[in-house]
């Protein structure tokens, strides 16, 4: 965390500070004083709460996350565009479309073609036009309408498939993604699922969403990025709007496991959280994540080992269920 306060607010919005507070205020994380060190506390709270990392600026993860957080259901007409709505109405949507039993994909508040086909469904079900947009009728009808699984219907799917996967690693695809900085150890990540049989490529880039993007073209069996923590070694899975990736959990449990096994002098953290590369790829994905690069040049060899043998274990497993 940044004690001394946000040293940057969104470069690319028109964010000003007023404003931030002003979000964090409605959402409920209100800043003790109006120093800056008050509300560098208030963003923690928040970027915790929305599993971003917690650095006490308002980059432009934060706040893009804070406007999306502002979006309840209903305030505005849902539909499937370029670029995609996102917030927490989008969120809404498709928990309550899962749980009646129409799939949208994972909760990630995006609104992509899986959730208007789940919606489309979902309206030739209750004899609405099935125009695939969410508005008037559409939104009361959903929150009218009786009849809710305990569990989203894309975990449930995405159990099943763990439970039945088993895959040789000479048949599997995976994409080994890093920040810039992280160049090296990605291709050496690379190198050692080729030596064991995967067909692995190595991209590198400042963006995560663009990397997302790269990922999503290519028919990938799993991601791993590779990137730099707020503290210790860090090893996160998708979680976020109630939801939680049954197979990026089970792959991020595995990698966690066999990095604590090395008795690292770096405590390991293994949590759920949001991140773009995360929430964007349609795969299992993992983020690694050390505090220092000094720590990825020297223990990043030991790393990659143990990520590449759990990489295996998760892809030839099948008897592995969470």
């Amino acid at each position: 965390m940044n004690a001394g306060g946000p040293t940057s607010v969104a470069p690319q919005s028109e964010a000003s500070l007023a404003d931030v507070a002003m979000r964090l205020a409605k959402l409920g994380f209100s800043a003790a004083g109006s120093g800056l060190g008050e509300l560098a506390e208030a963003l923690v709270a928040f970027q915790s709460s929305r599993g971003i990392p917690e650095t006490g600026d308002c980059d432009l993860i934060t706040w893009r996350s804070l406007v999306e957080a502002g979006f309840a259901f209903g305030d505005r007409v849902l539909y499937l565009r370029n670029p995609s709505f996102r917030g927490d109405d989008v969120a809404w949507l498709q928990e309550r479309l899962g749980n009646l039993g129409f799939d949208p994909g994972r909760v990630d508040g995006i609104f992509g073609p899986r959730t208007r086909d789940a919606l489309q469904d979902f309206q030739s079900n209750v004899a609405l036009p099935a125009d695939g947009i969410c508005g008037g009728a559409t939104v009361d009808e959903l929150r009218r309408v009786f009849g809710r699984s305990s569990e989203h219907i894309h975990g449930v799917r995405e159990r099943q498939r763990l439970r039945i996967r088993t895959k040789p690693l000479t048949e599997a695809s995976v994409a080994v993604l890093g920040a810039l900085p992280l160049e090296p150890q990605a291709d050496l990540l690379a190198q050692r699922l080729r030596a064991r049989g995967a067909r692995a490529v190595a991209v590198t880039d400042a963006d995560q969403s663009h990397l997302a993007s790269i990922a999503n073209k290519r028919e990938l069996d799993l991601v791993t990025y590779l990137d730099f923590s707020t503290s210790g070694l860090q090893v996160a899975y998708y979680s976020g709007f109630r939801y939680t990736s049954p197979a990026g959990m089970l792959l991020a449990q595995m990698v966690a496991a066999g990095l604590g096994a090395l008795q690292l002098p770096v405590m390991v953290n293994l949590r759920g959280m949001t991140l773009p590369i995360l929430r964007e790829t349609r795969m299992a994905a993992v983020s690694i994540a050390l505090d220092h690069p000094n720590r990825w040049i020297i223990l990043g060899p030991e790393v990659v080992e143990s990520v590449a043998e759990s990489i295996e274990r998760f892809l030839v497993n099948p008897d592995s269920v969470v």
